[in-house]
């Protein structure tokens, strides 16, 4: 009976263990995004190091790649582009929006911004270009090519 008892309480532990939120995230994922947090974007043949948040968003969008995306440019300030399919979200309000930040808007649109802007609705947080000010001018105001990509020039 002792015997009976225990196994019940193993399985039951085991069985409530796997209770709770999931976010689909791949282990190798999890373990890319705490070795770099970092990511690489070329735009137009320049290439720029993105500073990754560390959410359940940026996990999703990293996992999508490698891929190549055309971003079209809104109010002269700033590239975006809707994907097919939603991501995981953390919107909050932003309180001030610098040139370099990647944001995503609702479920399914990355945002990248080459202008500072005052935040009118509420965004969630990917990253940060680094040095941005050296890629700037391959923005422009057309839409731009951006391919996304692991960081030490690779293909993830």
């Amino acid at each position: 009976m002792k015997q009976r008892l225990e196994t019940v309480i193993v399985l039951l532990s085991l069985g409530l263990a796997g209770c709770g939120p999931a976010v689909p995230i791949s282990t190798e994922v999890k373990q890319e995004l705490e070795e770099s947090d970092t990511m690489n974007i070329n735009v137009n043949g320049q290439v720029a190091s993105i500073q990754l948040e560390d959410n359940a968003t940026t996990k999703a969008l990293v996992a999508e790649a490698p891929f190549t995306i055309q971003m079209d440019d809104l109010h002269q300030n700033e590239k975006y582009y809707y994907f097919d399919k939603s991501f995981p979200t953390q919107s909050q309000a932003i309180q001030s929006i610098e040139a370099g930040d990647v944001l995503l808007y609702q479920n399914n649109c990355l945002v990248i911004f080459y202008q500072a802007a005052e935040p009118v609705v509420p965004y969630t947080r990917i990253g940060k270009i680094h040095h941005f000010q050296d890629i700037r001018a391959s923005f422009g105001h057309e839409s731009v090519s951006v391919q996304w990509y692991e960081r030490e020039g690779g293909q993830l």
